[in-house]
């Protein structure tokens, strides 16, 4: 995983050890191993935190955030001028219409930048499945887009 091993990367540059961050950021030591390993993703709060530890620039870690930010920038019509202010209330009714399990496995996603294969794991759902949801879930928010924007 590319954002683990920038932090071990950057953790090493800075001579600290997985404790002294896990220390820094108030986790365990265990939690930054599985960040380095990367059998746990950070969030953005959690990757901001290690970038100001470790005197990175935050943007060090845009590279996967802008890929998946642009599954959902593939939702906004085309010269339709929203913005991201107009987006963020359109967004939260979109996320209100959908059912539960749709919701949680989108913001997991999306806010949480997991993978299908994590949601896949904290969910107990097939993976594949979970690309579907995904898949369906963005159809839905391009139309509810569509049909929102004035």
């Amino acid at each position: 995983m590319e954002t683990g091993r920038i932090i071990s990367e950057l953790r090493i540059s800075a001579g600290l050890t997985q404790e002294e961050l896990a220390e820094r950021l108030y986790v365990s030591r265990a939690l930054v191993q599985k960040w380095e390993t990367g059998k746990r993703r950070p969030g953005k709060s959690d990757l901001e935190s290690v970038a100001a530890i470790l005197g990175a620039d935050h943007g060090v870690f845009c590279e996967k955030d802008d890929g998946i930010m642009a599954e959902l920038e593939s939702c906004v019509p085309e010269n339709c001028g929203m913005t991201e202010e107009s987006a963020v209330p359109l967004l939260e009714n979109f996320l209100q219409t959908l059912p539960p399990r749709e919701r949680n496995i989108f913001i997991k996603r999306y806010h949480f930048l997991r993978s299908a294969k994590e949601i896949s794991a904290e969910t107990g759902i097939r993976q594949g499945h979970v690309r579907t949801i995904l898949s369906r879930t963005r159809s839905k928010l391009k139309e509810y887009f569509k049909e929102n924007i004035e």
